[in-house]
């Protein structure tokens, strides 16, 4: 044989190799996915090693210098049983979900890039594109285009991504597409990582629907997605999206974690009261928290699924809980009077004695349960009250002054609430205990504005620890005031 017709045969045998290699790999993972996740062993029967076997004959064939025609018919049957091969693992890889695929790479946890690459290479010889098959593709380009060691959040170059794709592409059969289609679809995947990047909060993601227009675009690439650079483009992006998308997810799972330990709470208060049912409002939390935690294991959540459950949990707590009334409409209600310079002045006898009062309990106790049980304190205002005594009884700062005025208010809301409660049982009158209540009343009211101006300073700045013990302590504040206002109102009426 001349050396053209040698090298020829090579180049086949070599094409032969590499796509009997994307299918035993494909075949791998199919029975990985069955055994893991289908509970039962692939259906289909091919015999492997008959093919490696015929290769190898090729290979020798080559290389003693057999009839070149000879050669090129038996590549041509191995190419029609390798044709077989593949349809036979597509129909069965039509039962396994883009969903099941992710999961089976969560849970192989490989760094061995020719797995995906392989697939990848299965996905793109064959002959017809459907909308699994392209979410498939689009799962693996972004394991493929994703960085070694960066924990999946950072993407490779352009141009190394390229060369994976140029790789996994070239034997792909679908039409090509057009420079111009191709460098507008660059363009704007490219454009879309661009706003996604800049994105600060999860609301963003949602609200300005980024991620929405990704996928959108993605669903109309079709043919396109076997050009190696608009793949790259769609791929960075990916990786881009994914490492913005967990980052917000984060903050997100706090506060979802927060408000589910809240929501809780509001579930034992309901428990306490003999309520077998609860509201359906907290059904739906559950059902929602539960479909997020399950989809957050399987590394399927999407915006959607956030969404569903920080609008439940905006449900429960807007109408359950007092903490998530608008601050300006508690103000509005109670008649709470705007605080003003005028207001600053020396602490009435009446607050210097609730002050001390809580001052000496836990002095005596030295935070003990029995001696400060009955005052309710959090505990960031046990924390203050023993910052106070440790500084000869002034707050060692603004923020301990004021949980510390604050908490005192409250146990002297209720107390005068109780003492009210029980004038009016016993037939007694309240009148001598107006003046008392109204101070106190005027008191709270003003060091409510005190804790709202305090928040609306501490501002982003703040650790998410701090301004939950300012709001906490302003509205349990609160909740004693508006209790204490209402017995003053229904008495003027």
């Amino acid at each position: 044989m001349i050396v053209s017709e040698v090298q020829s045969l090579h180049a086949g045998y070599i094409r032969l190799t590499e796509r009997f290699k994307a299918l035993w790999t494909f075949h791998q993972f199919l029975k990985g996915v069955h055994k893991n996740f289908l509970g039962a062993a692939p259906t289909y029967d091919v015999d492997f090693n008959a093919v490696y076997e015929q290769l190898r004959r090729i290979s020798s064939q080559i290389s003693s210098g057999v009839v070149p025609n000879q050669v090129r018919d038996n590549m041509d049957r191995i190419e029609t049983d390798l044709a077989l091969v593949s349809r036979k693992l597509r129909l069965s890889d039509k039962a396994v979900s883009p969903s099941l695929v992710r999961r089976f790479f969560q849970k192989l946890r490989t760094e061995d890039d020719k797995i995906v690459y392989n697939l990848l290479r299965f996905y793109f010889s064959q002959p017809e594109l459907d909308e699994d098959l392209a979410d498939k593709i689009d799962f693996l380009a972004t394991l493929a285009a994703t960085h070694p060691g960066g924990e999946g959040l950072v993407p490779r170059s352009r141009s190394e991504a390229i060369k994976i794709f140029d790789a996994v592409v070239s034997h792909c059969s679908w039409p090509a597409t057009g420079n111009d289609e191709v460098n507008a679809l660059v363009a704007a995947m490219d454009e879309l990582a661009e706003d996604v990047s800049r994105a600060r909060s999860f609301e963003a993601l949602t609200s300005e629907k980024l991620v929405e227009n990704i996928r959108t675009i993605k669903r109309r690439l079709g043919f396109a997605l076997a050009n190696s650079h608009v793949l790259a483009s769609v791929a960075i992006c990916n990786v881009k999206t994914k490492e913005v998308f967990r980052k917000r997810l984060e903050e997100e799972r706090t506060r979802i974690r927060d408000a589910g330990e809240r929501i809780a709470s509001l579930e034992q208060e309901f428990a306490r009261t003999g309520r077998k049912d609860l509201p359906d409002e907290f059904r739906k939390f559950r059902d929602n928290h539960d479909e997020f935690q399950r989809l957050t294991e399987e590394s399927n959540l999407r915006s959607g699924h956030v969404l569903a459950v920080m609008h439940s949990i905006s449900e429960v707590l807007g109408k359950f809980d007092l903490g998530e009334i608008a601050l300006e409409e508690i103000d509005d209600a109670l008649e709470i009077p705007d605080a003003s310079p005028e207001d600053d002045v020396e602490q009435p006898d009446g607050l210097k004695h609730a002050i001390q009062k809580i001052l000496a309990a836990v002095e005596m106790s030295d935070g003990g349960f029995k001696e400060i049980a009955n005052l309710g304190l959090e505990p960031w205002e046990l924390r203050s009250a023993k910052a106070t005594i440790a500084h000869g009884g002034r707050p060692a700062s603004e923020r301990d002054e004021l949980l510390l005025e604050g908490a005192a208010l409250r146990s002297k809301s209720e107390e005068e609430a109780a003492r009210w409660v029980q004038n009016k049982r016993m037939g007694t009158p309240v009148g001598p205990l107006r003046s008392d209540v109204e101070e106190t009343l005027a008191l709270a009211g003003a060091t409510d504005h005190r804790f709202a101006a305090l928040i609306r300073d501490a501002g982003d700045d703040s650790l998410p620890e701090e301004m939950t013990s300012l709001v906490r302590s302003r509205f349990r504040l609160l909740r004693a005031y508006s209790s204490l206002w209402l017995l003053h109102d229904a008495e003027k009426r």
